[in-house]
């Protein structure tokens, strides 16, 4: 099969905020309601997935889904300069196989705050699930999906698999087929900033 043809590139910039709004500048991540961004890329892009987090938080409650392993609290923390009323309005989920993605997102009430996914696909590319099987419960997330983005809209990362493969390409094409605005970053996001001391 040929790989997915990109439909857009965008390149990475310093996160920083709009006032106003979730909107992460030189991304054009800003979840609405009735859908969701889909963003595909490095792993790189954890850090800008983090930096809308704490953008969302700052105004509001935001639910942060990760399927990867790739929340990083200490970042976070940083991001927003440690306020605790900003931290109070993050609320963070994990799920270690594709059967707990899938539970995780069905869980989820759908409500007026975004959603944040991370790394949906991580889980789904561990081959001792049937390939049959990983579609079946990706489909199911995409039906969740679809309906939490109804009142608030979200944003979901995927990565690549460390062995690219046939069903992997598949799944991708499934979740991007699924999303109306798809993003395919090709370039590593700027490192964090030193943390300064004094």
């Amino acid at each position: 099969m040929n790989p997915i043809k990109i439909p857009a590139t965008m390149t990475l910039a310093t996160a920083g905020k709009v006032p106003g709004t979730g909107k992460v500048p030189g991304t054009g991540i800003e979840p609405k309601a009735g859908r969701f961004i889909l963003l595909a890329g490095p792993r790189s892009l954890n850090q800008v997935m983090l930096a809308l987090v704490a953008r969302l938080g700052e105004q509001a409650p935001v639910r942060v889904l990760d399927g990867g392993n790739r929340f990083n609290a200490y970042l976070l923390t940083r991001q927003i300069r440690g306020r605790p009323e900003v931290l109070e309005r993050i609320t963070v989920s994990r799920a270690f196989t594709c059967y707990q993605v899938l539970a995780l997102l069905e869980g989820t009430p759908a409500s007026p705050s975004p959603f944040i996914v991370l790394d949906l696909l991580n889980t789904f590319y561990d081959e001792s699930v049937q390939s049959g099987e990983r579609k079946r419960l990706l489909r199911g997330c995409i039906a969740q999906l679809h309906r939490l983005e109804k009142n608030a809209g979200g944003a979901v990362s995927v990565h690549p698999p460390a062995v690219p493969g046939q069903t992997a390409r598949e799944l991708l094409e499934m979740l991007r087929a699924a999303s109306p605005e798809t993003y395919f970053v090709d370039r590593p996001a700027p490192p964090p900033e030193p943390l300064r001391l004094f």
